[in-house]
């Protein structure tokens, strides 16, 4: 398939294959499916049982317990202990603050503390989605989101290279989160 001629309903039907309740949902039409904010729409969480769930979190860049993991669709499949994650969170995470603030002085220009806190936040949810087969992509946009999706190495590698192809004018991209395992000096 030639790439100016990409099938820009492609990213809705994997996400439909990978989340037959998305089925019920009519793909946007056409002159919509390149604005990210149509996909926003398509992919909204829904009420289910009393509680929203979604298959799209949101993340604050700002504050990294406003992460939506109570909401994730995957995990309320599983019924994974959201708490216990953003429990387990904070314990990694509080370590980190607590040498910023000792050392901010000597390294605060040159430190982005927030960076290790989200690498925190996503390593956690990946432990999770891993135990269950699943895999975590982040979407950068004006906000930052992040999905869980069935571990099928292509179907992902393809999903996001649609994605990027599909929302590249309006600056959105997509990743596959991966863990990197680098050894710490002591």
């Amino acid at each position: 398939m030639d790439d100016k001629k990409m099938d820009d309903k492609k990213i809705f039907k994997i996400l439909q294959h990978w989340f037959p309740a998305l089925e019920q949902r009519d793909i946007p039409k056409k002159k919509h499916r390149k604005r990210f904010v149509e996909f926003l729409n398509w992919i909204e969480a829904e009420k289910f049982g009393g509680r929203f769930r979604g298959y799209l979190m949101k993340i604050d860049r700002m504050q990294f317990h406003e992460n939506e993991i109570e909401r994730c669709a995957i995990f309320h499949e599983y019924a994974v202990d959201s708490l216990g994650i953003q429990t387990q969170i904070r314990e990694r995470v509080k370590p980190l603050f607590d040498h910023y603030e000792v050392h901010k002085d000597v390294i605060g220009r040159y430190y982005n503390v927030q960076d290790q806190v989200y690498d925190v936040v996503f390593e956690e949810i990946l432990k999770q989605a891993r135990q269950h087969d699943h895999e975590l992509l982040l979407i950068y946009a004006e906000d930052y989101y992040w999905l869980i999706v069935p571990n099928h190495e292509y179907k992902i590698e393809k999903f996001c290279k649609c994605f990027n192809k599909q929302f590249h004018d309006e600056d959105v991209s997509i990743e596959h989160y991966a863990l990197f395992d680098c050894s710490r000096s002591t």
